[in-house]
């Protein structure tokens, strides 16, 4: 049946960029190659191929630590001497949520340029994820309104929840969906932020912002070191 008038038949499926991309880094006189020699190469331009179109490129990750240490020393600054404990102070909030809208934009301009062109598939893969995890964090402080509602305390609804949640919560939700993609160093990067988040709840309402701020601005800063090295191998 000619392809115009088919109905039954399912559409042909959109090309993977990045094996596109990398099929067509391989020479022609290598394509005759054994098996286990064709797949290697293969999985060199993949890799290649997946630093060309990498989302978030490793000055991104240096300046996501930077992010990270501004906004929970902030907040740590605000409660240090806090007693009894009342939670942050107006202030640091705004500071918090100025620096947040900052990184948001810079954000969507590198996501922007970087899938500039690319669409059907994994631009619809893009917005199943990107809805999911913001449905996941909108969560997270749903439940510290249920945990004031209850009369948990300010200790718990103002300080170790609102500190810790966000780090378990969605550390694991992408802890699950790395692993899913057999990427082991980031699937590796969510679970230790998991740990922090789940370490930092013992230190109190008042340190668990200092102790997160210097965890993640730490590991963020090994993520960046870890996509330097990728980079020039």
């Amino acid at each position: 049946m000619s392809p115009r008038f088919d109905t039954f038949s399912p559409p042909p499926t959109e090309p993977d960029p990045y094996a596109t991309a990398a099929a067509s880094e391989m020479p022609e006189e290598e394509l005759d190659l054994d098996p286990r020699a064709a797949a290697a190469l293969l999985d060199q331009a993949t890799r290649r191929a997946e630093r060309r179109f990498e989302l978030r490129p490793s000055w991104l990750t240096l300046t996501a630590a930077i992010v990270a240490l501004v906004c929970y020393g902030v907040l740590w600054l605000s409660v240090r001497d806090q007693h009894p404990y009342r939670g942050p102070a107006g202030w640091a909030l705004a500071v918090l949520y100025g620096t947040i809208a900052v990184w948001a934009t810079l954000n969507a301009v590198v996501l922007r340029r970087a899938t500039r062109g690319v669409g059907g598939r994994a631009a619809r893969q893009r917005a199943i994820i990107g809805t999911a995890g913001a449905a996941v964090w909108i969560c997270v402080y749903i439940v510290q309104g249920a945990l004031d509602h209850a009369g948990a305390g300010t200790a718990i609804a103002y300080g170790i929840w609102p500190a810790a949640a966000p780090l378990i919560v969605v550390g694991a939700a992408a802890a699950g969906y790395e692993a899913g993609r057999a990427r082991a160093g980031a699937a590796a990067f969510a679970v230790t932020a998991v740990v922090l988040g789940a370490v930092a709840c013992f230190a109190g309402p008042r340190a668990v912002w200092g102790v997160i701020g210097i965890g993640l601005c730490t590991l963020l800063l090994a993520a960046a070191a870890v996509q330097l090295r990728h980079r020039r191998t």
